[in-house]
């Protein structure tokens, strides 16, 4: 993971000063998200006993949220799409030099983009889940049961291993997606129809075996996440201190945890997927860079 933490520094240096700004942006953003259900079920309660001091807290929160939201859009796009231009100049000021066919060069420059679009969107959104997976246990440890704590632990870790094989896979099939890819463009100006049909036939198979794959996970995934959702709410209104705030919060804490840990299986994937661009925009296979 050493080249893809290098790479990513090296875009980020392009633009320290407006992308950390946009990063505190987010980071307001996401706190407000990942304290709301807990703002709410106090605010449910208080009204429900006459008291308004949550509900006012909410207020300020959600404005707050819509302003930097607001103020988040107007900025981001304008600085990553600045970024972008750069580093798709660069490249191709690089590749014209070079004897390599127009097909390659054009397939990665489409790739130049992935990773001012990591630091843009994804980033900052696996910081949100590793912080809303925290919160969230955080929660359910101080205001839920041992039993439903401990089932939620043990899916965080059970969810990425029982599906590890299957991100590999998709991973591999990545890889020979991006290799027809480059191909592309020699396979369209061969004016051949068999040729290109072969082509079309090998891109739409990965498809289907990535959907295939996908949906494994997904079955795993959500089969113990809806246990511990349904466990949850049984296991609350058990409780002695039992409230509709609570479960209110309890519930939407639990399919936070449950929404993060489902990401964990895309940013791993995705995490593989940038690493084996960054080989291939540098000219250099995985093998040779790991010497």
């Amino acid at each position: 993971m050493k080249i893809l933490v290098a790479e990513i520094f090296r875009v980020y240096k392009k633009a320290p000063i407006k992308i950390t700004m946009i990063w505190f942006l987010d980071l307001v953003e996401a706190l407000i998200l990942i304290s709301n259900p807990y703002i709410i079920g106090n605010c449910i309660d208080g009204l429900l006993k006459k008291d308004i001091f949550w509900f006012i807290v909410l207020v300020v929160i959600d404005t707050t949220f819509w302003l930097s939201r607001s103020v988040n859009k107007f900025l981001d796009t304008r600085i990553y799409s600045e970024i972008v231009g750069y580093e798709s100049y660069d490249y191709y000021t690089k590749m014209i030099k070079t004897n390599e066919d127009t097909s390659l060069i054009d397939a990665r420059l489409d790739m130049v983009d992935d990773i001012p679009n990591f630091l843009e969107i994804d980033f900052f959104q696996i910081l949100n889940v590793i912080g809303g997976i925290i919160v969230s246990m955080i929660f359910l440890y101080l205001n839920s049961t041992l039993l439903v704590f401990s089932f939620a632990l043990v899916s965080i870790v059970l969810i990425p291993f029982a599906t590890y094989k299957l991100q590999k896979e998709i991973v591999s099939n990545n890889e020979k997606y991006k290799n027809l890819e480059e191909e592309r463009m020699k396979n369209i100006s061969s004016r051949d129809k068999k040729i290109y049909g072969e082509y079309i036939k090998k891109v739409l198979n990965i498809g289907i075996l990535n959907s295939d794959l996908d949906t494994k996970i997904f079955f795993v995934t959500n089969f113990l996440q809806m246990i511990l959702l349904f466990f949850s709410i049984l296991s609350i209104t058990q409780a002695n201190r039992f409230t509709s705030g609570l479960l209110f919060s309890t519930v939407t804490y639990v399919g936070m945890l449950n929404g993060y840990v489902g990401d964990i299986n895309e940013y791993l994937i995705q995490l593989q997927d940038l690493k084996e661009t960054i080989y291939r925009l540098k000219g250099e296979n995985n093998n040779e860079l790991q010497r």
